[in-house]
């Protein structure tokens, strides 16, 4: 019966038997049989075709909502019982900003996989907005992001802290000074993230509380790539705003160098993200290995080339 189930909530989903064939790598017919089975067993129509899409009846919408209860409590008893045994296995959706992307989940999953080698992982990537809508619209089961979180459906955890610096051409003339005055940025044109990346919010925050306007920054260029605005960084295009563990590698082979700002508080901490009411097993386990394995990421993190 849980396998008709998830056939029916795939083709309620996808619109299409064809869809759902596909999607769970069943023939078509297969999939007709299931779904003929189920409304037989109820003794009712559960999906109607409108305009050439597959649309749950009324009594089709009910089922809907129980089996997707249903089927996620039978993965979580699943989850549990092979945890006792000494296995855990699943599928977990992580999402990430670009930050920890690049330059903190490759370490972190890589030791999760190898101490949970049969845990499926996939990475939800976006700026923060885009990763907090992927938890609260169920495509990601949890997250870390440069940032804190104020929506109150969601769970955020402090984790690890960040540090933003202004990284400038080597031969900039800033490059020697080490730091600078909040006045003197309004002198040089910045290429800056994306509208909605913590960094580009941290930043302009800083100079608001400093008492400088950020809209009065002459804005080269945006980007959401740190390879790419450091490229162009190097190129001597401008100066940007970014981590320091972003630009680690670049500081110590001297091909930029970074640069603090008088009087600005540009700390960020790294937050561990999920659904108050998260019933993931997988995910719980997750949490729990990033959080007591803390210190060895937070050196590890600022050892890297």
């Amino acid at each position: 019966m849980d396998g008709q189930l998830l056939t029916f909530i795939t083709v309620v989903e996808k619109k299409s038997f064809s869809h759902a064939a596909q999607e769970l790598h069943l023939t078509q017919p297969a999939v007709t049989t299931q779904i003929r089975n189920l409304e037989k067993y109820y003794g009712i129509k559960l999906l109607q075709r409108d305009n050439k899409s597959v649309v749950p009846t009324p009594a089709g919408r009910k089922l809907y909502l129980y089996a997707q209860q249903i089927i996620a409590l039978y993965n979580r008893a699943q989850a549990e019982l092979e945890t006792l045994g000494g296995i855990l296995r699943g599928h977990l959706r992580i999402g990430a900003t670009y930050t920890i992307a690049e330059y903190i989940l490759p370490q972190v999953v890589g030791f999760f996989k190898n101490e949970f080698p049969q845990a499926e992982i996939a990475i939800f990537l976006g700026n923060r907005d885009e990763v907090y809508r992927s938890i609260l619209e169920d495509e990601s089961d949890m997250a870390i992001v440069a940032g804190d979180c104020q929506n109150r459906n969601l769970v955020c955890d402090h984790w690890l802290t960040d540090n933003l610096v202004i990284i400038v051409n080597s031969d900039h003339p800033w490059a020697e000074r080490g730091s600078i005055t909040p006045a003197e940025v309004y002198e040089e044109r910045f290429i800056l993230r994306e509208v909605g990346s913590s960094s580009r919010q941290l930043w302009e925050n800083a100079l608001k509380e400093a008492g400088f306007d950020p809209e009065k920054l002459s804005v080269f260029l945006e980007l959401n790539s740190h390879e790419a605005i450091k490229k162009w960084v190097e190129l001597n295009f401008g100066v940007a705003v970014l981590s320091e563990w972003v630009v680690a590698r670049e500081v110590r082979l001297k091909t930029l160098a970074k640069v603090s700002v008088q009087g600005l508080c540009l700390k960020r901490n790294i937050n561990l993200i999920y659904s108050r009411d998260l019933r993931h097993p997988l995910a719980e386990q997750f949490l729990q290995f990033c959080r007591s394995n803390k210190k060895r990421f937070w050196k590890m993190i600022n050892e890297q080339d």
